[in-house]
């Protein structure tokens, strides 16, 4: 397992990229001289991870430390914002910057960028749009959001979704008509298997989800609710592509208080209802293999973590024991046993990591007090 931490020496604090076994032994770090501040992705391999240093700069690092590599050196921008996706290579990176512009009379940008981490060719800008600032900028109106082989992007330009190829290549309008896609924070997700993407349409919070797939074909409506309502605009597809898990509100609610976790089916258009008791949910995830959503519930000061089974809507309550408040990523293990969680201590300013058993058992605190941890990431298979 990976994950990120701020580590005080003396008077000073840096975050720094670490590894860690799932009992907790033979941690090391594996950037003691580059800091490691967000967006933490594992090759497909498991053999190297990529990460952002400073809000500007992209690295890679093998898993052992070694071949620690600049891929890319940014300027700073407001409110900057990566994504970054591996080729199933496991040699090409995707990654996507967002840039808010410094004034609200500067535009922003949305940049595309290929880099083959082998050192070859490097890493080459593929496209800059401007977006928003006064006039507003219309050169595209969503970030890029990448398919989860890195292979294609898509996004909103003009009013209507549009995907295209990393490199730049084979641009092509999926939708027909303009309308209000992917608007009020939503986004454009891909499924797992990148035949499909799913948003939602309309002007928020009244939103309905939709689906297309990814060659244009088979645009899909899958609520057709005119009472839908939605206050935390996620959609969370599962592992093999057939169900979408969304936060569904109780009509009237908006403070996110009163919601549900449904399920829908992306194949039939039918949902579910699967935890029928309405409360503030948070930081779903499903299981790599497809079984269970692990998710929190309860507001910042308190919180539980609970999976449910998604056929028999059981549900089982993990680290009861802990006295939870700010949980960042809920992670599951490749295989589906374990899930990580760093608790947020902040009346004392500590972070602790996690791991505890699918079923309850074997809870395993991971990190000693010397460190405030965020963002595990389980190595893969």
């Amino acid at each position: 397992m990976a994950f990120i931490a701020l580590q005080k020496r003396g008077s000073e604090a840096r975050s720094s990229l670490f590894a860690i076994a799932a009992d907790g032994s033979a941690r090391r770090e594996l950037t003691p001289n580059i800091e490691a501040s967000s967006t933490l992705v594992w090759s497909p391999n498991g053999r190297r991870l990529a990460f952002v240093s400073g809000d500007t700069d992209i690295y890679t690092v093998n898993a052992d430390g070694s071949r620690l590599t600049k891929q890319f050196a940014g300027e700073f921008c407001k409110a900057t914002n990566f994504t970054i996706a591996w080729f199933s290579d496991s040699q090409k990176l995707t990654f996507a910057r967002s840039c808010d512009g410094s004034t609200s009379d500067s535009s922003g940008s949305q940049s595309l960028y290929l880099s083959d981490t082998s050192g070859v060719k490097g890493t080459k800008l593929i496209r800059t749009w401007e977006a928003g600032g006064y006039p507003a900028k219309t050169e595209i109106s969503s970030e890029f959001y990448l398919s989860p082989d890195g292979q294609q992007v898509a996004f909103v330009k003009d009013k209507n979704i549009y995907k295209m190829n990393a490199d730049g290549s084979e641009m092509m309008k999926l939708t027909k008509s303009p309308n209000e896609y992917a608007s009020g924070g939503s986004k454009l997700v891909w499924s797992p298997d990148r035949t499909k993407i799913a948003f939602f349409v309309g002007t928020y919070p009244q939103q309905q989800i939709y689906t297309i797939d990814s060659n244009g074909n088979n645009l899909k409506n899958l609520t057709n609710n005119p009472q839908n309502r939605v206050y935390s605009v996620d959609l969370f597809w599962s592992p093999d592509s057939s169900q979408i898990a969304y936060y569904y509100n109780k009509p009237g609610s908006l403070d996110g208080t009163q919601q549900d976790i449904y399920l829908l089916d992306a194949n039939r258009v039918t949902s579910k209802n699967l935890t029928q008791k309405p409360q503030n949910y948070d930081l779903l995830s499903w299981s790599p293999d497809g079984n269970s959503i692990a998710f929190t519930v309860g507001d910042s000061d308190d919180r539980k973590i609970y999976i449910i089974n998604t056929e028999t809507a059981k549900i089982i309550q993990l680290g009861a024991q802990l006295q939870l408040s700010a949980i960042d990523r809920l992670a599951w293990s490749a295989d589906s046993q374990k899930i990580a969680f760093a608790v947020n201590d902040i009346p004392n300013d500590k972070s602790y990591l996690y791991a505890v058993d699918r079923d309850g058992s074997g809870l395993t605190e991971l990190t000693g007090r010397d460190l405030y941890t965020s963002n595990p990431i389980w190595q893969p298979q």
